[in-house]
């Protein structure tokens, strides 16, 4: 499985998306770091994280050409919610229509619906009612503010702009309490959302399932920057040491003055 954050801060003018590297099977059997980031660049000023099968590359690969040209992030969200859609439909239609009734297409189904037998049309309807495609997408990105909208099954796209951030994967439970904690608001600043983000992470590697390593990258109107590793070191070193302490709720100046180091990151 997998962690993904996404925060607005700043005032919605920049915002943190963060996540994991654990690659695991289906039945939890087997899982290791990944080499990869589970980080897409999709425009200039927006960027996925991607949480579930690795068997859907096409999906980002459609969504970021449908994406092209477009500045809102929501029309955006849209064109990575229909390549969501069109791809479950193609998954059901192959593993669902044709595995059990010989069925290429919906149209075809429905044509021949009448002249299949009542319990195969029932077990049919109630397969494609429950496939999920096991994957799920964080879009976050800037236009004239920041943006976080997650698509998931069965092909939805809901915006946290109010909440100010989402979490996705294994952990949601351990990294929304650090949200709660902290009272989070979207007028967080920049260095101490970062850690929050962070922490977030981390609380949730308790849930299993969770890997240890840790990627980070911060959109701004500037565009995408990816957060180097010497900056996740010192929020690692921060991070141990609260957890001993008993100032959690305040912000010292290792997270106030934190010293951010990024690099830009391009879109493929």
């Amino acid at each position: 499985m997998t962690q993904l954050i996404a925060v607005i801060c700043d005032c919605g003018r920049s915002v943190i998306g963060i996540s994991d590297r654990m690659v695991t099977t289906g039945d939890m059997t087997l899982g290791f770091e990944s080499p990869n980031r589970k980080a897409d660049i999709i425009t200039a000023k927006s960027a996925v994280l991607l949480a579930g099968t690795v068997h859907e590359p096409d999906l980002v690969r459609d969504a970021k050409q449908r994406a092209k040209g477009k500045d809102r992030i929501r029309e955006i969200a849209e064109a990575f919610t229909d390549v969501y859609l069109e791809l479950r439909t193609k998954r059901i239609e192959d593993e669902v229509l044709k595995a059990r009734a010989g069925i290429k297409s919906f149209a075809e189904y429905h044509q021949k619906q009448q002249m299949l037998h009542e319990s195969l049309v029932f077990d049919i309807n109630d397969r494609v009612r429950r496939h999920d495609l096991g994957l799920s997408v964080i879009l976050l990105g800037i236009d004239d503010s920041a943006h976080i909208f997650h698509i998931s099954n069965p092909g939805t796209s809901r915006s946290f702009d109010n909440l100010g951030y989402c979490t996705v994967g294994m952990g949601d439970r351990h990294a929304d309490n650090v949200f709660a904690w902290y009272r989070y608001c979207s007028a967080t600043p920049l260095k101490e959302a970062l850690y929050i983000a962070f922490e977030a992470k981390k609380k949730a590697e308790m849930a299993g399932g969770v890997g240890a390593i840790t990627d980070a990258l911060i959109i701004t109107s500037d565009g995408p920057q990816i957060v180097e590793e010497s900056t996740l070191q010192a929020l690692l070193e921060v991070y141990n040491d609260r957890e001993h302490g008993t100032q959690r709720k305040s912000f010292d100046r290792r997270i106030t003055e934190l010293k951010l180091e990024t690099r830009k990151a391009e879109v493929s």
